[in-house]
């Protein structure tokens, strides 16, 4: 990225990032509100219909906005942000391994299902379960690892925009807990931290958002939407296309009210990829953020 730009003040520096995050949210409600106006009059076959147009269109919406106060009112480019299309070779392997190891993990101690759902209705909900991880994985990267990690760079230092949009990363999502505990509180907060970093470093060392994003979007895709299901027989929910269900109620294991991506396992995942990205950078992976 461009770091020739005049530096913001400290409060100039908070208030960007505000604005940025209030866009974010602009995004999803108004297009939330658009969708649930234009399906009221226009009743949908299926869910999955839904879901795939609505996270397309706050998907489109967010990345305009963002556009939009950037180019015209900020008079700068998406790239000094690091708001690019560029991935990484290794990003490309680490967002594959990174599910693909934790769900091996899980499934060769759990017990596999899948659901009798026919094949057009396994088809859409592939799609919006796509769309929706596509949504969450590359307007989250635009959020965090570009605009937030390159204001508090400009201002402070790469270390604490590496650290801070992490950290905050993880309080963002605590919103998702249908109840709190305190130990399902705290290992969100430290693995979703680290998850942040992870997503931190795969920017800082890609030169780009679209290094995170791929890694973010397709552990969404696994992880997250209703393709795959990791829970305990009590934990159930939903009807994905497959389950797994697992034979422990430690909280470390399941992660707690905020689910598999906040247990130790998981966890192990993200430490993993973030020493396999520290690596890349020593081979010549020069950071570019």
């Amino acid at each position: 990225m461009d770091h020739s730009k005049t530096r913001l003040s400290t409060g100039g520096t908070v208030k960007q990032l505000l604005l940025y995050f209030l866009l974010f949210l602009a995004g999803d409600l108004l297009s939330s509100i658009a969708f649930d106006l234009l399906f009221s009059l226009i009743p949908l076959r299926a869910r999955w219909m839904y879901l795939l147009l609505r996270s397309l269109g706050a998907l489109g919406l967010t990345w305009l906005l963002f556009w939009l106060y950037t180019t015209h009112v900020l008079g700068r480019a998406m790239a000094d942000f690091g708001v690019t299309l560029s991935v990484r070779g290794w990003a490309a392997a680490a967002a594959v391994l990174l599910p693909a190891g934790v769900t091996a993990v899980y499934g060769s101690l759990g017990r596999w299902t899948a659901s009798p759902i026919p094949l057009g209705e396994a088809a859409g909900t592939i799609a919006a379960s796509l769309a929706l991880a596509l949504k969450a994985g590359v307007t989250e990267e635009m959020l965090f690892r570009g605009y937030m990690m390159t204001l508090v760079r400009e201002r402070w230092s790469r270390r604490a925009a590496i650290l801070a949009p992490s950290v905050l990363f993880a309080c963002a999502h605590l919103i998702g807990l249908e109840t709190f505990s305190p130990a399902g509180v705290a290992l969100l907060v430290v693995s979703g931290s680290l998850v942040g970093i992870m997503f931190s470093l795969a920017a800082d060392r890609g030169g780009s958002v679209g290094s995170s994003a791929v890694i973010h979007t397709v552990w969404n895709l696994v992880m997250v939407t209703d393709i795959l299901h990791i829970t305990t027989a009590q934990g159930a929910y939903g009807s994905p296309l497959l389950s797994v269900v697992i034979p422990w109620e430690n909280v470390l294991l399941t992660g707690g009210d905020f689910g598999v991506e906040a247990s130790v396992i998981s966890a192990a995942g993200y430490g993993a990829v973030c020493c396999a990205v520290l690596l890349a950078g020593k081979k010549g992976n020069k950071p570019h953020l």
